[in-house]
């Protein structure tokens, strides 16, 4: 074909590309596989093809942007030269095959360049080199699906820690009891999103967690003919569907919602007490709000400090209580009760220090990429140190997949749910010669579409951790973890990898053994990331910031002492009401021996009952001496006796015994006249002296105690006779004292 020929058709074919961009077509032309067809075009010589671009090129530079953006009607009309329609085109023809021992490049995305603040978004640039030519096949290729597979994750990135010992049921006892305390032998765990409503089900067993569901709820969500289209809409649907008997007693619920404006603080806070603290606290919590700062719910998080340290680090969550109130309101309309509501950064910092306790010294990023948002969590020693978001999630990556594809002739809309079983199914494309079986678009064409907006994550990225490296001096970013429902994307982690040059991996929130699968649950790991929310809230430590009001914690902050109180009750009362029924047989058996002896007392004669009658009067009697001789008057007398006894016993003489004895009520089998009633002293003893002059001695002391007129009478009686050569002599002395 000559010269002018070959000219004029690669015009045309470049004036067709632009005209399809302004009627809203592909922003690429040519067969399935995103390339130029060869028929069209033939390989240029060595000499006339461009120089490749230059690997500092902008990845932006190999899409042909829109018409409207700095792109005239007056440009495309141009004359234009066919060395430049082959510069923006790429010369066509056959790559050379690559060394075996090297690694293909065609696998990685370009490297991205850190995107400034003062920069515009990467779709609103312009171009400014030459694309870099593309190379195809001369034979065309069949697709893989094989190969596509590989790119999902694979499930042993969420494999148990090799260190993590097996439970130990007999060590799970007191977090068994713990758990009945607290309330929280059921578990069932909220996440709340946009578009969707992921629920979690699952039993405490100990300090482990049995799921026994993992449902995901789309909107809209059809029921029968009516079409609910707001989450918390479904919410609401969902818990009525709960059987209350089963799940109203001693179940956890905890959530989370995109819904409620959250916000979480950091901030090291002077050593103040009491009010002080208070107002500090809710002076830091109002200030720089991304929301309104009139109804907001306040909780807080005191660390501790560290060493040398004389400032408190202090952690702030910030929650929307309008919002807040009207999902409790959900809540109560299914009858169940909402216990904790928190925001993402805490979950993610107490996930990560629960998780991975073998690498709190490190430096780390928990990138935590939602349906809208992205959330970095920059964790330090273990210490939640700096947290920001980035208006930049999932949904940008299925924007940029909705747009119309030509191929071969046909011109196909990728449509929103086509957009996310591509993205979820083949995620970053690797293999980019391959095309989609169902639809024939290239794979390549996908990885273009995603381009700006992997460029905009990595920049964003990249900007918090220069930022955070220059709020933390000496202090540089070592691993990076993804998780929430966009480190679902397939090769999205290692392109982050390969972007930001840091080790990059899933979060493993599997990682220490706190969740074990029922055996009817298959397990899809795919969806592991999507449900990290719910399995980070299922963990104990979720609760250390709760945005619920104050008075619906207070509901649940001392359930633990109301059930230790129940527990003790279940306990003592039983003994009690044994030990009533025993006091009861007691009784009722008192009770008829009082009934047998009244029986038995109406038999007995008139002499009889009087005899009884005097032996109780008798013991009445003497229990009434009893009372006498324990009074004081008598303990007087006693002891002046004793002082007078005492004065008067000469030393040779020892006293062994002395005995206060009551008058007998009776003599010789006759009672005892008044007068004659005396009562005695028996006092025992020995003379410490040779026979015969022992003799005198105790003589000499009984008629001193004749000569004081205190006793009536004195007897004495003397054990035995000692002899010659024993030198003691032992008696005893009969006092009567007389009234």
């Amino acid at each position: 074909m000559p010269a002018e020929k070959k000219d004029s058709a690669a015009t045309n074919r470049l004036l067709d590309l632009l005209r399809s961009q302004q009627a809203g077509q592909s922003t690429t032309e040519g067969n399935a596989s995103g390339t130029v067809d060869a028929k069209s075009a033939k390989p240029q010589p060595a000499d006339s093809a461009p120089p490749p671009a230059s690997p500092a090129t902008n990845i932006s530079s190999s899409i042909v942007p829109d018409a409207d953006q700095n792109n005239s009607k007056a440009d495309v009309s141009q004359p234009v030269s066919s060395a430049e329609i082959m510069a923006e085109l790429g010369a066509v023809g056959q790559e050379p095959e690559p060394d075996p021992g090297s690694t293909p490049v065609a696998d990685a995305l370009p490297e991205v360049p850190a995107v400034s603040t003062d920069e515009k978004p990467v779709t609103d640039q312009v171009p400014s080199e030459a694309p870099k030519p593309i190379a195809e096949s001369a034979e065309p290729t069949t697709p893989d699906t094989a190969a596509i597979d590989t790119l999902r994750i694979d499930s042993t990135n969420f494999q148990i820690h090799k260190a993590v010992k097996p439970a130990n049921k007999l060590n799970e006892l007191p977090f068994e009891f713990a758990n009945w305390a607290q309330g929280t032998r059921r578990k069932i765990t909220v996440q709340c999103l946009t578009n969707s409503v992921r629920i979690m089900k699952m039993r405490a067993m100990g300090k482990r967690n049995l799921v026994e569901s993992m449902e995901t709820f789309e909107l809209p969500y059809l029921v029968g003919d009516e079409k609910i289209t707001h989450s918390e809409e479904l919410l609401g649907h969902i818990l009525a569907m709960l059987n209350a008997k089963l799940w109203k007693k001693d179940t956890l619920f905890s959530m989370y919602s995109s819904g409620i404006n959250t916000h979480t603080k950091i901030f090291k806070a002077p050593p103040v007490k009491g009010k002080e603290f208070a107002e500090l606290i809710n002076w830091s919590a109002k200030k720089n709000l991304p929301f309104s700062s009139e109804k907001i719910t306040i909780d807080h998080q005191v660390l501790e400090s560290e060493k040398g340290e004389l400032k408190k680090n202090i952690i702030i969550g910030v929650g929307n209580s309008e919002a807040i109130q009207h999902l409790i309101g959900v809540y109560r309309k299914a009858k169940f009760n909402l216990q904790n509501v928190t925001t993402i950064p805490y979950l993610d910092w107490q996930s990560f220090k629960h998780c991975y306790p073998d690498r709190l010294h490190s430096c780390v990023a928990v990138v935590h990429i939602n349906q809208a948002k992205t959330t970095i969590t920059m964790v330090k020693s273990g210490r939640l140190e700096f947290n920001r978001e980035m208006s930049i999630g999932v949904q940008d990556y299925l924007k940029a997949l909705v747009q119309r594809v030509v191929v071969g002739n046909d011109a196909i809309r990728i449509t929103d749910e086509m957009a996310a079983d591509y993205l979820f199914r083949y995620g970053i494309p690797k293999d980019t010669d391959q095309d989609i079986p169902e639809s024939g678009i290239s794979l390549y064409k996908l990885s273009i579409f995603l381009r700006p907006v992997i460029e905009r994550m990595t920049g964003e990225l990249n900007r918090s951790l220069n930022y955070f490296k220059k709020q933390v001096a000496d202090v540089e970013c070592q691993e990076i973890y993804l998780t929430g429902p966009g480190a679902a994307i397939p090769n999205l982690v290692e392109i982050i990898e390969t972007q930001l040059g840091r080790t990059t991996e899933h979060f493993n929130l599997l990682r220490q053994g706190d969740f074990e699968f029922s055996d009817g649950l298959a397990v899809d790991y795919q969806q592991i990331p999507n449900f990290a929310l719910n399995f980070s809230l299922a963990l104990q430590g979720a609760n250390g910031i709760n945005l619920l009001p104050v008075e619906r914690k207070q509901h649940f902050r001392y359930r633990f002492y109301n059930k230790l109180a129940i527990f003790l009750a279940a306990i003592l009362l039983p003994i009690y009401i044994i030990l009533g029924y025993f006091s009861y047989l007691e009784v009722g058996l008192l009770t008829e021996n009082v009934i047998t002896m009244q029986q038995q007392w109406k038999k007995l004669s008139e002499q009889s009952q009087e005899y009884f009658i005097m032996l109780d009067d008798l013991e009445y009697m003497g229990d009434y001496w009893s009372y006498l001789k324990n009074d004081q008057v008598n303990s007087e007398n006693q002891l002046k006796l004793l002082r007078l006894l005492s004065s008067e016993i000469p030393d040779n003489i020892k006293i062994t015994s002395l005995v206060f004895r009551p008058a007998s009520s009776q003599e010789d089998g006759k009672p005892i006249q008044q007068d004659a009633h005396v009562d005695r002293i028996a006092l025992s003893g020995f003379v410490h002296a040779h026979a015969g002059i022992a003799d005198i001695q105790l003589t000499n002391f009984i008629m001193r105690l004749e000569s004081l007129n205190v006793f009536t009478n004195i007897e004495r009686e003397v054990q035995g006779t000692p002899s010659s050569d024993d030198s003691r002599l032992f008696f005893t002395l009969k006092l009567g004292i007389g009234i």
